[in-house]
């Protein structure tokens, strides 16, 4: 295995068709979202867009995650890029000829949503293979770079182009990307792995994670408020975005563009920091992200008119995400043995994401009823309790992050 990972061609095959992707990717949301906005002015609209984007996964993701595990990664990669590719040039050609009716869309989403949910446990399957265990973590940085570099570019040139051009163009270079991610893959060579162990029932590793869970409290408290309560509260935000930036502010796309690149940049940011080993204490680190999440929340809601209050909290926002959710991990690493590892993971994976669709249509139906402001300061006090909360749990014992939690 070569130790110069930039040397290996299977990875910087995988690297470049997954960074095309990611980059089209991002141009998808931005359309998406703005799309539906302005052709149905409906915040529950855009909540069922959500919808049709995540439930579709979450339904099919602890099955599908058993395919990844067999020899057959290849496949999976360049078949659900190809289909992903064919559902963004169809979008692109409804939209070239005429409007694109809305159950279209959403029946074109569930169909990507689905195809994508194979792809992410292939990747995230083939990457150790073909990097090996040496070079993995230079493998995910190089991969996370890129991704971050296409949080910040893609939203912004996204919304510059809707401003300019028509908003098929977006779907079209979408489609395109898609295909390129799946040409590079064709030429990957993934080693085969031994497959006789990998018999166990999903929903038996899955009690097995729940049940473990259920007897350490700090462990339960750290997935409930860091794997529920925050994402059943910033679920919602695309659409509060979109809503502000259209019916509010009036920025257009390219204005909702750069505020997603904000947060993107703060989510850098925030990255610098743990890179800058600035807060070693782990514990400490969840807690401070978590709060400033509900402070960037309670910005936008104290100044739901303004657009520098909107950038604002959309860095600190960034900030917040992406120290909570490395503390979080790194919790979670520490206080579960390697042994069990892979069932609470599972766990705190599936409860997270299926937290998201209920979260995104009660903000979707709520807008209708309340003020954004409103919302939005009650969302960020909530947050900001959530995280403080986690003092109470973690405050005996600072330190000894496992707790005994061996078995």
């Amino acid at each position: 295995m070569k130790n110069n990972v930039l040397r290996n061609k299977n990875f910087l095959l995988l690297w470049m068709g997954n960074s095309v992707s990611v980059l089209g990717n991002r141009f998808y949301n931005i359309a998406i979202m703005w799309y539906i906005i302005e052709t149905t002015g409906s915040s529950i609209a855009l909540g069922l867009s959500v919808l049709c984007f995540t439930i579709p996964s979450i339904l099919v993701m602890p099955f599908v995650g058993v395919l990844a595990d067999r020899n057959i990664k290849k496949y999976l990669l360049v078949i659900s890029d190809m289909i992903n590719g064919c559902i963004m040039l169809a979008i692109a050609l409804f939209m070239f000829f005429g409007e694109l009716p809305i159950y279209l869309l959403y029946l074109l989403m569930i169909a990507s949503s689905l195809v994508s949910a194979f792809f992410s446990p292939a990747i995230g399957a083939t990457i150790p293979l073909i990097v090996g265990k040496e070079n993995l973590a230079k493998a995910n940085s190089f991969m996370q770079v890129t991704n971050q570099l296409s949080n910040i570019i893609g939203p912004a040139l996204a919304g510059i182009l809707i401003a300019v051009t028509n908003m098929w163009l977006l779907f079209l270079i979408n489609g395109i990307s898609f295909i390129i991610s799946a040409f590079s893959e064709m030429f990957l060579a993934i080693p085969k792995v031994d497959i006789d162990h990998i018999k166990r029932r999903f929903y038996l590793q899955f009690k097995e994670g729940f049940t473990y869970v259920l007897r350490y409290k700090k462990l339960l408290h750290l997935i409930i408020v860091g794997g529920i309560i925050i994402n059943f509260f910033l679920a919602p935000l695309n659409v509060f975005i979109t809503v502000l930036c259209n019916q509010i502010l009036k920025v257009g796309a390219s204005g909702m563009g750069i505020v997603d690149a904000a947060i993107s940049v703060g989510a850098l940011s925030g990255s610098l920091i743990i890179l800058l080993n600035i807060m070693k204490d782990r514990i400490k680190m969840v807690i401070f992200g978590l709060s400033i999440e509900g402070i960037a929340l309670l910005i936008s809601g104290v100044f739901p008119e303004s657009y520098i209050a909107l950038l604002i909290f959309a860095y600190i926002l960034g900030i917040g995400v992406s120290m909570a959710s490395v503390g979080i991990g790194t919790l979670y690493q520490t206080m579960v043995p390697e042994n069990k590892m892979g069932r609470v993971g599972s766990l705190l994976s599936t409860l997270s994401t299926f937290i998201v669709p209920f979260g995104t249509m009660f903000g979707s139906f709520i807008i209708n009823y309340l003020s954004i402001s409103w919302i939005l300061n009650v969302s960020g006090i909530l947050v900001t309790l959530a995280g403080l909360s986690l003092i109470i749990t973690f405050r005996k014992n600072r330190g000894h992050a496992a707790d005994n939690l061996s078995v």
